[in-house]
């Protein structure tokens, strides 16, 4: 029979973390579990380190790459092939989680079908400093539409993949290009398995995400990778109807402030006019402008009130000086008939 969860844990040049990784998957309090081990041509040890847990009872395959694949989402595809459980937990390498984050994780699955994925709570690890994260909302079950619009619609929430169980049946429904990505396929991956089902969020600390001080995202940003495929991500939650159109305003003007952020490193990168012209509105009216300064300066969220609504009330929130920002540059907006 098969076993109830199939444990991915993905490899590349993580051989520091690699043992503490494992321990922390074969010590769970949940023994129904198979583990897939992927090494993406790993250049360090790694492979050493790996040998070393071949011969335990609940590894099924070691998948040693030839080349690297250039992307850990192809990785992600790679294990969901060979995985016969019910459920998927991607372990990422340099990651590793407390002992009972399968026992809570596959119980809440168990008790709800309506169940896409499940998450935890992170503790993020900075080198000797760890920080308690927490989400914006208490733990419950959230409709999967639902939480993409309100939640996922500005930024990945879902953000680590260690801190996730998820249904493996519902792989075979959703589209596959997220493995096109080098960078933000999890971020369109959580997206197509939420418009399969529900999300419950699992307030309990339970996986430790570490972070490095050179990270695939960082080096993904400055080279303009995260804003090209963040703008594909963008333009589908729009289409859908996920994304409201002054929503879509906020999005673009956070984008731009970010390549400005790095745009150094963009220039050094040769990439930074084509990030920067992706993410310029291609609406340059008088009330575009406006709600770009709206958007700018008020950290807020409507998804469901009129755009006369959404102007009306952030104009009048209390302690906010919009007003007094959109009347000192009205003399700078020019009017488009």
């Amino acid at each position: 029979m098969p076993n109830q969860v199939s444990v991915i844990v993905p490899n590349y040049n993580h051989a520091p973390y690699l043992r503490q990784r494992l321990d922390s998957i074969f010590n769970q309090t949940f023994q129904d579990f198979e583990v897939i081990i992927l090494d993406d041509c790993s250049s360090d040890n790694s492979k050493e380190i790996i040998e070393e847990y071949r011969n335990r009872p609940q590894v099924s395959h070691v998948v040693y790459n030839e080349t690297n694949s250039g992307s850990p989402f192809k990785q992600w595809a790679k294990g969901f092939d060979l995985a016969q459980g019910k459920y998927i937990w991607i372990a990422e390498s340099d990651d590793w989680a407390e002992l009972n984050f399968l026992d809570e994780l596959v119980s809440t699955l168990n008790q709800d079908n309506s169940l896409a994925l499940a998450f935890c709570e992170n503790y993020w690890e900075f080198g000797t400093k760890t920080e308690r994260q927490r989400f914006c909302f208490s733990e419950r079950t959230i409709n999967g539409s639902r939480f993409i619009k309100k939640y996922q619609s500005f930024r990945n929430r879902i953000v680590n993949a260690s801190s996730v169980l998820f249904r493996k049946k519902i792989l075979h429904s959703i589209p596959k290009n997220y493995q096109d990505f080098t960078c933000c396929g999890d971020y369109l991956f959580w997206i197509y398995l939420l418009e399969k089902g529900n999300i419950r969020y699992i307030r309990k600390h339970l996986n430790h995400f570490r972070r490095h001080s050179f990270t695939t995202t960082t080096k993904s940003t400055t080279s303009g990778k995260t804003f090209f495929e963040n703008f594909y991500i963008y333009e589908y939650l729009y289409n859908q109807g996920y994304v409201t159109p002054f929503i879509k305003l906020r999005i673009f003007t956070y984008n731009l402030d970010l390549v400005e952020i790095h745009k150094q490193d963009l220039l050094t990168n040769k990439s930074y006019f084509e990030c920067k012209n992706m993410w310029v509105s291609p609406n340059k009216g008088f009330l575009t402008k406006i709600i770009q300064i709206l958007a700018r300066d008020a950290n807020i969220c409507y998804e469901s009130i009129s755009l006369g609504a959404k102007i009306w009330r952030i104009l009048h929130l209390p302690n906010t000086n919009i007003r007094e920002k959109i009347h000192k540059q009205k003399d700078s907006l020019k009017i488009n008939d």
